[in-house]
């Protein structure tokens, strides 16, 4: 868990992981019990079930189209609520996330990424 003399970074659990996302900075930590892990780990354990709905152009996004992943259920959708609100963060390299509480919106300027995200 970071910090600057900015902004503090709190941590929110959900489940065995916790959140560290910081509208200020758009920094995200990722965190265990034992310590920091690795941010595919944690979103793989926290949104890894959600739904790919599609694509869509974006404006005032990492890049020019994000991919867009549905919750398959209220109770997974509650994991969202551990991300501030319409502000781009820096999940990983090369990789961004966003929510609107509804949805999950991923970014990548990473081409390979992007394909393997949506399976293409």
């Amino acid at each position: 868990m970071s910090e600057n003399r900015w902004c503090e970074h709190k941590p929110v659990w959900v489940g065995r992981i916790a959140v560290s996302a910081c509208e200020d900075c758009g920094q995200v930590d990722w965190l265990s019990n034992e310590g920091p892990i690795d941010h595919a780990e944690a979103m793989a354990a926290l949104f890894g079930n959600y739904d790919l709905a599609g694509t869509m152009e974006a404006l005032g996004a990492p890049s020019s189209e994000v991919l867009v992943y549905m919750p398959p259920s209220a109770r997974k959708r509650r994991h969202l609520d551990a991300l501030p609100r319409r502000t781009w963060l820096k999940a990983g390299p090369r990789l961004w996330m966003s929510t609107d509480g509804e949805v999950l919106l991923l970014a990548t300027t990473q081409r390979l990424m992007f394909e393997n995200l949506t399976g293409a």
